[in-house]
Order: C-alpha cells, then structure tokens, then sequence
C-alpha cells in the first residue's frame, strides 16, 4: 500500500495488529490533532479550547515553517505521505467535508486502539 492510500485506509478500515506500533502511535498523534481541529465551537467556550483549536488547524495547515517541518516529519514516522494529510486537511476545512463523520470515525479508532 502507497503511503498517500494509508491515511485514507486508516479512515475506512481503523488500525489492526498489522500496523507497526510506532506508526500506530504516530498515526493516534495525527488523529488527535485532526480531533482537535475541527472540535465544534460554542459559545462560552474558555479561550484555552479555543486557542488548542486553532494551534491544531495551523499544525495541520501550515505549508512552511517549523511547524510545517514538523507535520511532515509526524507524517514519515506514521508511514503516511504528508501531501495526502494536507490534501484531506485542505478538503476538511474548505468544503467542511463530513466533519461530523470524520470525528466519529477518528473517535472509533483512538477507542479502538487504545482499549
């Protein structure tokens, strides 16, 4: 499978025993910040939420910088091409692309995988 699939495949299918477990974690990390990112707003909402909210969509969107250095590296080590996290990332936030189902999904495979 080519890296850019394995994001996708992780999305469908979750994480199995097959995985190496440090892709596993790299992947729960990615996962998490996309959990993060796109956590609905509300009001009243303290500015601690709000400011993880907003570092999760700059480390997920970020196209230069440390911060951009770093997204790609977590990438690698996951085993996934960070062309395809920006990709999704891109069409997540700008179509507001099943938002509400990614986050179930993304909260299936971290339960999944941690219990």
């Amino acid at each position: 499978m080519r890296n850019h699939e394995l994001f996708h495949s992780v999305l469908d299918e979750g994480v199995h025993e097959s995985h190496n477990p440090e892709k596993v974690l790299w992947l729960c990390v990615i996962l998490q910040q996309l959990l993060d990112a796109t956590k609905p707003e509300y009001e009243g909402e303290n500015s601690y939420n709000i400011l993880m909210r907003d570092r999760a969509k700059t480390w997920l969107t970020s196209s230069y910088g440390v911060t951009a250095t770093d997204r790609d590296d977590v990438c690698h080590m996951a085993g996934i091409a960070p062309e395809s996290l920006r990709t999704f990332t891109k069409k997540l936030f700008d179509e507001n692309y099943e938002i509400e189902f990614v986050r179930k999904r993304i909260n299936a495979i971290l339960h999944e995988t941690i219990g």
